[in-house]
């Protein structure tokens, strides 16, 4: 019976797993050389809670329904997406109903935390006071006792203590890998599905201070080894999780959900729609207000957007808005006119950016739920998308919620070692073959319309 571990790590890009800290990762470099690796391509948009979501299920995001870690709701408003909303079974999911022993620890969106057949534990939306953080009740009890409190991530990771944020990094990631050993020892399961968010709250927060490519790079500045020194902490730590296991022969999955890349500077949307006439406010805010708590003139009003690693543009519909003016018919025109607008925004310096500009129905087979209209990445995701207004400009050297030096990238990793799985792969792969692949070493039927491909059976 196959036994497979995957290591899942947030938002680790090839440049620096399989490039600039290979040196500093000389167990997970072993693991690369003596199997398959390559870069996986991540979901369109190339968000965790999606992108985790897709691997899991083998669904792209928009048959999920879900377009970010917020999606509209049937007003102007907006909601966390939660486990809850994936009308799809997961991959542990499958391998439970085919009699297999499962454990997803941390796996986004798995809260409210998943009832499987084995244990489970929420990932990083999961309250830090949650009543019920993993399951089944008695598994979680064990973890308290031997762990303390429910640490699911690197708590206020944006803010300007770098110091603090540092040593949450650190001792939150070995108390995650410790949490994990516990699991692989005590509970033997069939399938452990790990994510270890850290490797993304390093990039958010300290980017900037170890990639020289950064445009805020300062080579004698104080944390600028502390993307190495993380680095090959993880790469110590899958070391002593992989020997743990002794001489079993189990199959390793270590993949990333998409890549990362430095933030040059944020462009605010809605200012951007509002200074071309496209949205209109009640009354100009004395500073910067979210959306949500502005006051828009919706009888004006024909476009708007929300913030984040990309830029979702919605119209404003007679019929499907609460309060929509534009017509169906006016449609069309509508949106390649703001296209237009987005393809030919200049930088802050006047020079031309490489904005992608998406529509969902050319992207996805199909979509559910409040899909945007036009997704909008600005500079190719060299720039994020700031939905605030009030902001007085455009073009902001930051991020409108705090500080971030890092914004998403497309391409994320996998590595695969094992005797079970394919040797000597070096091609590119997507996301969406991770489940076909998992279900394929279990040799458990896969869905018929599934868009992935098995990396064994290939």
């Amino acid at each position: 019976m196959p036994r497979l571990l995957v290591i899942g790590l947030d938002c680790a890009p090839p440049s620096l797993v399989f490039d600039r800290f290979a040196e500093a990762m000389p167990f997970v470099s072993k693991l690369r050389s003596e199997g398959s690796f390559g870069v996986l391509r991540s979901t369109a948009p190339p968000i965790t809670m999606p992108a985790w979501a897709s691997m899991a299920t083998g669904r792209d995001p928009g048959e999920l329904g879900i377009y970010g870690f917020r999606n509209r709701d049937e007003g102007y408003g907006l909601r966390i997406a939660t486990a809850k909303d994936l009308p799809y079974k997961r991959v542990w999911d499958h391998l439970g109903e085919a009699g297999f022993k499962v454990a997803p620890l941390f796996v986004p969106p798995t809260y409210p935390v998943p009832a499987v057949r084995g244990v489970s534990i929420g990932c990083f939306l999961t309250p830090e006071d949650s009543p019920k953080f993993a399951f089944p009740p008695r598994f979680q009890r064990e973890l308290e006792e031997r762990f303390g409190p429910h640490r699911p991530d690197v708590m206020n990771f944006r803010a300007d203590d770098p110091d603090a944020v540092r040593d949450e990094l650190f001792s939150s990631t070995k108390e995650r890998f410790e949490i994990l050993r516990y699991v692989l020892e005590t509970h033997r399961p069939d399938l452990t599905f790990f994510v270890e968010m850290g490797t993304d709250r390093l990039h958010h927060a300290f980017f900037h201070n170890f990639f020289e490519d950064h445009p805020r790079f300062d080579p004698e500045g104080a944390y600028r080894e502390i993307g190495r020194e993380y680095y090959a902490f993880i790469d110590r730590e899958i070391e002593t999780t992989v020997m743990g296991l002794g001489d079993e022969k189990v199959d390793l999955l270590i993949v990333s959900d998409h890549g990362a890349r430095p933030m040059l500077s944020g462009i605010a949307v809605n200012e951007l729609l509002r200074e071309r006439g496209y949205l209109h406010l009640k009354r100009t805010p004395e500073g910067p207000v979210a959306f949500a708590d502005a006051e828009i003139d919706w009888s004006r009003t024909r476009a708007f957007s929300e913030g984040g690693y990309y830029a979702r543009v919605f119209l404003n519909i007679k019929g499907r808005e609460p309060e929509g003016i534009v017509h169906d018919r006016d449609v069309p025109p509508l949106l390649d006119e703001l296209e237009r607008l987005f393809l030919a925004l200049p930088d802050e310096n006047g020079a031309p950016m490489k904005t992608i500009v998406h529509r969902p129905e050319a992207v996805y087979r199909r979509t559910r739920g409040r899909a945007p209209d036009l997704m909008v990445y600005l500079d190719n995701l060299n720039r994020r998308s700031l939905g605030k207004l009030g902001l007085g400009g455009i073009h902001h050297a930051n991020d409108d919620r705090g500080p971030d030096a890092c914004n998403h990238d497309w391409d994320g990793i996998y590595i695969a070692n094992g005797p079970n799985l394919p040797k000597g792969m070096r091609e590119r792969r997507s996301i969406l073959d991770i489940f076909p692949t998992i279900l394929e070493l279990f040799a458990v039927e896969p869905p018929s319309d599934l868009i992935g491909k098995s990396f064994i059976s290939e």
